[in-house]
């Protein structure tokens, strides 16, 4: 494994600069014994809380995971929830000085009931402002990135449209990307196309693909179809999509056309997908930052995420849990020869 111990030792050396929409996943665990008396629903007996980053600080914390220097643009509420992202995000180890306080939004929080008895959720409640952050907000968002952006690797923007990735922030962080030959890797949530227009890599699941391109889920052209005209109208240099359990397919541009590469799921278990594609988009990032060909990332990316539907709720991996993986799935990948060359 002495290609895959390079590779991941060069990505302790990176740094990644994360901008996108802060969250708190909390999850409060219990038994489902019996039926509400005032209306038609299970009681849930909490016997346990958890609480962790979610949506953009998921990326974060599994990019830390992985050894990563991280700096994050980002906005939360001035709420008992901001502060707990806060306090997360300090904890983590990452740069300071990069989310910005908002009186006027709430911190966005998903909280999930679930039943131990069952091993899964029974509901869910949220708390957010999802409108776009206002302009004054919006510019020193702007300065933000434009400030952090020197010295990085990769640029992630993770979009959970919840206000924080306008066209005007996201053409920021392109513009930021350009000046300074720094790939900029998106995660869209958005099914406005034209909005990630400037983007060096994005990485939808085949879901958010499909509604991007306007095209159903149908047949076995449409995956070819949908990505090489968004690559084109984009003016992508790549996508990722992520396939759940048929793995990931790589589309990349080259001088011949549109060159695609599947890649087929290495998960051992499937428990939990929630999260798995941050961890997905964090270990594709990391290794790109780490100097990897866009093959070689995407196949670390593949592999971080089967690790992380194995666990239950929002999980992180580490490379130690990659390496075993990996070793568990037939020694030296093919892929991994070339991944620092």
């Amino acid at each position: 494994m002495e290609h895959i111990n390079r590779l991941l030792g060069a990505i302790s050396n990176c740094r990644v600069l994360v901008v996108g929409d802060l969250m708190l996943d909390e999850y409060l665990c219990g038994h489902v014994e019996r039926i509400s008396p005032e209306a038609p629903v299970p009681i849930l007996n909490v016997v346990g809380r958890e609480a962790t980053l979610g949506g953009a600080g998921n990326v974060v914390r599994n990019l830390r995971s992985l050894g990563v220097r991280v700096s994050f643009v980002g906005v939360t509420g001035e709420d008992e929830t901001g502060e707990q992202i806060l306090e997360m995000l300090g904890g983590l180890g990452t740069e300071e000085g990069g989310v910005v306080r908002d009186g006027q939004r709430k911190s966005t929080r998903k909280v999930r009931f679930v039943s131990l008895e069952h091993g899964q959720q029974v509901f869910r409640m949220d708390e957010e402002t999802p409108e776009p952050v206002c302009k004054q907000v919006e510019e020193r968002i702007i300065r933000l990135i434009q400030e952090k952006g020197d010295d990085v690797q990769v640029l992630v923007c993770s979009d959970y449209l919840k206000g924080v990735l306008t066209e005007r922030v996201l053409n920021a962080a392109f513009k930021t990307g350009r000046e300074r030959s720094t790939p900029v890797v998106v995660a869209p949530k958005d099914s406005n196309a034209q909005k990630y227009k400037g983007a060096s890599i994005l990485m939808p699941n085949a879901r958010e693909l499909s509604r991007l391109a306007g095209t159903p889920m149908d047949g076995l052209p449409w995956l070819m179809e949908s990505a090489g005209r968004l690559t084109k109208s984009l003016g992508l240099e790549a996508m990722l999509v992520t396939r759940g359990k048929e793995g990931m397919s790589l589309f990349e541009k080259s001088p011949s056309g549109l060159h695609r590469m599947d890649i087929p799921t290495v998960a051992r278990n499937v428990y939990d997908v929630t999260g798995a594609g941050d961890t997905a988009i964090a270990a594709f990032a990391a290794a790109l930052g780490g100097g990897a060909e866009l093959r070689s990332a995407a196949h670390l990316a593949n592999a971080a995420a089967g690790v992380a539907v194995g666990k239950r709720g929002t999980a992180t991996v580490t490379t130690e849990e990659i390496l075993e993986h990996l070793e568990e799935k037939n020694s030296q990948p093919q892929w991994a020869e070339e991944a620092l060359r």
